[in-house]
C-alpha cells in the first residue's frame, strides 16, 4: 500500500484522542494577546473561533484550493497533498472534528488508482466529483461520490487519451462540464508485418456529463483549444482562461460557439454577476507585461472597463457593485517605474450604473506587487468580503486577513501572521462563517471563525 496513504490513515486515527493527567494543574498562564492561532496566523482578540482543527501530520493544503462546504455546511472538504499523493479530507460532526477521506490517489480510500487532477462539489453540496487520470491506461475517469452513502464512489464517464489540461465544473446539480485538451502525440511508425489495432482516438474538447438517470456524455463541438474554464452563474457562458499553449476564449453554450477573448493572456476570472449573466471581473497582464489590471467585462456590449491596477482581489456584490482591493492613485506607469513605493491599502466600491466610487482606507501600507498577490472572496449571505493581502515587514512580510461589510461599511483585521506556506478561505453555505485553511506539511490547520459585522 502507498506509504503516504498509510501515514494519512494513521494521522486520521489519532484525531479525537485525548490524554488525562493526575497531577494538580499549574496556575493558568496570562491570557495571550490574540484569540487563537492557526498554523501561520494569529486570530485577533474578540473574534469568535467556532472550531480549530489540526490537520493530519504530513498533509499540506493545496494552494488556491479554498475549503469546500458540503451538505448544507455540515461537512468541510480540504484538498491537499500527502507526499506525492493528492487527498481530499472531509470534516463533519461536532465542531467539524470527525474526519474521513473523501478521495485520494491511492489506497483503500481511492475509487480508482491514479492521479487526481481536479475536484468539484455539486451546487447542493451532496456529491463530490473528481477527475482521475489513470496513466497506465492512458485514460481520464470522472468519479462521482454520494456524500451521504458509503463508499469511495463510482466511475460515471471515461475519456481515452493523455491531456495537457483536464478540468471539471458543475453546471447544475445534474451536469458536469469536462474541459479537455488532448496532448499532441507523434504518429506511430508504419506497421511492418502483422497489422496492429489502431489506438483509440483521444477525447478532446468540451464534454457534458449528465449524472442523473442512466447518465450520458454529450460533447460540444468547438473549434477552440481549451484551457481551465470559469463558468457564469447559470452556465450560459464560459471563459477559457488561457495558458502557455492556448489563448483565452469565450464560449457561448446557447450558440455553441467559441471565440478569442481579449488580446493578452493568460487571464484569471475573479467573479461573475449573479443577475447579469454576461458581466464578469477578470485580471489580465497590462500591455507591457510588468503588472496587471482588473477589468469589468460585458459580453453583451463586448466592452472592458479598467477598475483596478496591480491587484488580484475583486468581487461582485449582490447588487452588481464591484468591490476591489487596491489604491486609487496607482497607474500602470507608476507601478512599472516605482513598484516598491509604499501606498495605502484601500477598498473601493464602484456602481456599474454611474461613475461614483466609494473608497475605504484599511489603515496600513503595502506595495503594488503585494496587492497583485492578494485575493478576495464574497459572502452573498452576509454581503461582506474576506480579503487576503500582504504588507512589508521584517524579517518577513505579513499576511493579513481582513473582512469588510458592505452593509455597515466596516473593516476588521481578523488574523495576521508571517507570509509563509499557503492560506485560502471560503464562506459557509449561508455566508456567516469563514473557514481558513493554512500551513504546509510540517503543520496545517482548518479554522472556522465568526467575523464581526
Amino acid at each position: 500500500m502507498n506509504r503516504s496513504f498509510l501515514i494519512l490513515l494513521a494521522s486520521l486515527g489519532l484525531l479525537g484522542l485525548a490524554s488525562c493527567a493526575t497531577k494538580k494543574p499549574p496556575p493558568p498562564p496570562a491570557p495571550p494577546p490574540f484569540a487563537g492561532q492557526t498554523a501561520t496566523l494569529s486570530i485577533t482578540n474578540g473574534i469568535k473561533i467556532i472550531s480549530e482543527i489540526t490537520l493530519p501530520a504530513g498533509f499540506a493544503p493545496a494552494a488556491n484550493r479554498p475549503p469546500i462546504w458540503l451538505q448544507n455546511g455540515q461537512e468541510i472538504a480540504v484538498v491537499g497533498k500527502v507526499g506525492s499523493d493528492t487527498a481530499v479530507l472531509g470534516y463533519s460532526g461536532t465542531e467539524w472534528k470527525t474526519a474521513r477521506i473523501l478521495a485520494t490517489d491511492n489506497g483503500p480510500g481511492a475509487a480508482e488508482q491514479g492521479r487526481i487532477v481536479d475536484v468539484g462539489a455539486s451546487p447542493n453540496g451532496l456529491e463530490l466529483a473528481t477527475a482521475v487520470f489513470v496513466p497506465d491506461a492512458h485514460r481520464l475517469d470522472i468519479i462521482l461520490r454520494d456524500l451521504i452513502a458509503v463508499g469511495a464512489g463510482n466511475t460515471i464517464a471515461s475519456f481515452d487519451g493523455d491531456f495537457d489540461t483536464a478540468t471539471i465544473a458543475w453546471i447544475n446539480d445534474a451536469t458536469i462540464a469536462v474541459a479537455l485538451r488532448a496532448r499532441a502525440t507523434p504518429a506511430p511508425p508504419p506497421a511492418t508485418g502483422q497489422e496492429a489495432d489502431a489506438p483509440p482516438k483521444p477525447s478532446d474538447g468540451l464534454q457534458f456529463v449528465v449524472v442523473t438517470g442512466a447518465g450520458s456524455v454529450v460533447p460540444l463541438d468547438l473549434k477552440c483549444a481549451l484551457s481551465p474554464l470559469s463558468w457564469s452563474t447559470h452556465g450560459v457562458y464560459a471563459i477559457g482562461q488561457g495558458d502557455r499553449e492556448a489563448p483565452p476564449i469565450l464560449i457561448d453554450r446557447r450558440k455553441q460557439t467559441c471565440e478569442r477573448f481579449g488580446t493578452v493572456g493568460p487571464i484569471h476570472v475573479l467573479d461573475w454577476d449573479r443577475d447579469e449573466e454576461g458581466n464578469l471581473l477578470y485580471v489580465a497582464p497590462d500591455p507591457s507585461g510588468r503588472t496587471n489590471g482588473l477589468y469589468r467585462h460585458s459580453i453583451e456590449e463586448n466592452s472592458d472597463k479598467l477598475i483596478g491596477v496591480s491587484t488580484g482581489a475583486g468581487a461582485l456584490s449582490n447588487g452588481g457593485e464591484a468591490i476591489v482591493l487596491g489604491n486609487q492613485n496607482l497607474t500602470f506607469k507608476l507601478v512599472a517605474d516605482r513598484p516598491n513605493d509604499p501606498i495605502q491599502a484601500q477598498v473601493a466600491l464602484s456602481d456599474p450604473d454611474n461613475a461614483q466610487i466609494s473608497v475605504k482606507q484599511l489603515g496600513f501600507q503595502t506595495v503594488a506587487p503585494m496587492l497583485a498577490a492578494s485575493s478576495m472572496t464574497y459572502s452573498h449571505g452576509d454581503d461582506a468580503v474576506a480579503i487576503q493581502t500582504f504588507a512589508p515587514a521584517a524579517p518577513q512580510p505579513f499576511r493579513k486577513i481582513i473582512t469588510y461589510s458592505l452593509q455597515t461599511d466596516s473593516a476588521f483585521m481578523v488574523a495576521e501572521g508571517a507570509w509563509r506556506a499557503t492560506a485560502s478561505m471560503s464562506w459557509s453555505t449561508h455566508g456567516h462563517w469563514l473557514a481558513i485553511v493554512d500551513g504546509d506539511q510540517d503543520k496545517s490547520t482548518l479554522t472556522i471563525i465568526l467575523p464581526p459585522r
